[in-house]
């Protein structure tokens, strides 16, 4: 049988006793190759990874920063705490400010229309026996005011409303009134626009 061997520059099979490759023109060696015994050589043993990090961890440098670390975060949480409990704080005196300002602004207006409605109603009152008068005595006519309706304030001291106004034969209208709050003389002053209705429908008093 043959002997071969290959050209270990380009790995063209070639006989046995060949000096050069006819490939590539390698020029083999004259003294016969021995195949190189393997030596075996120690595997290097991996670095234990836990080993340095049980080094590390009990370093005195970690525990130095550690416990710098672990204080910083803890003065982070005090902050943050902090500062949301006065944020939760401020919310809610915003929030009672609020509601104390609209309980007092519904309080004043409350107030104020229950004087104004107070008002009314003693207006109402008084003004009847004024309309009276003012029939009678000022147009001469005979008839009465049976009642009188304020239906708005219409600012200051001054309303308006209408008087009901009939006479003793059973005939009745009403008429558009102004009333004045007179405070100072503890009384009150009526406008009667248009008297027309009031000379229609009554008749005079000769």
């Amino acid at each position: 049988m043959t002997q071969e061997k290959f050209c270990p520059q380009c790995g063209t099979k070639l006989p046995a006793d060949a000096v050069f490759c006819r490939n590539c023109g390698y020029k083999f060696s004259e003294q016969p190759q021995t195949p190189q015994q393997t030596q075996s050589t120690p595997t290097p043993q991996p670095t234990s990874t836990t080993t340095n990090w049980w080094a590390f961890l009990n370093s005195p440098n970690f525990k130095k920063w550690a416990t710098i670390g672990g204080v910083a975060i803890g003065l982070a949480l005090v902050v943050i705490i902090t500062m949301n409990v006065i944020f939760q704080k401020q919310q809610e005196a915003k929030q009672k400010a609020e509601q104390a300002s609209i309980a007092r602004v519904s309080r004043s207006r409350s107030s104020s229309e229950s004087k104004i409605q107070s008002t009314e109603r003693r207006l109402s009152k008084d003004a009847v026996d004024v309309v009276t008068n003012m029939i009678q005595d000022d147009f001469d006519l005979d008839a009465k005011a049976t009642d009188v309706t304020v239906e708005r304030h219409t600012g200051g001291d001054h309303y308006s409303g209408y008087a009901s106004v009939e006479d003793d034969y059973g005939d009745s209208t009403s008429v558009d009134i102004n009333i004045t709050d007179v405070k100072y003389e503890k009384s009150v002053s009526v406008e009667i626009p248009d008297t027309s209705t009031l000379y229609d429908e009554f008749d005079s008093n000769d």
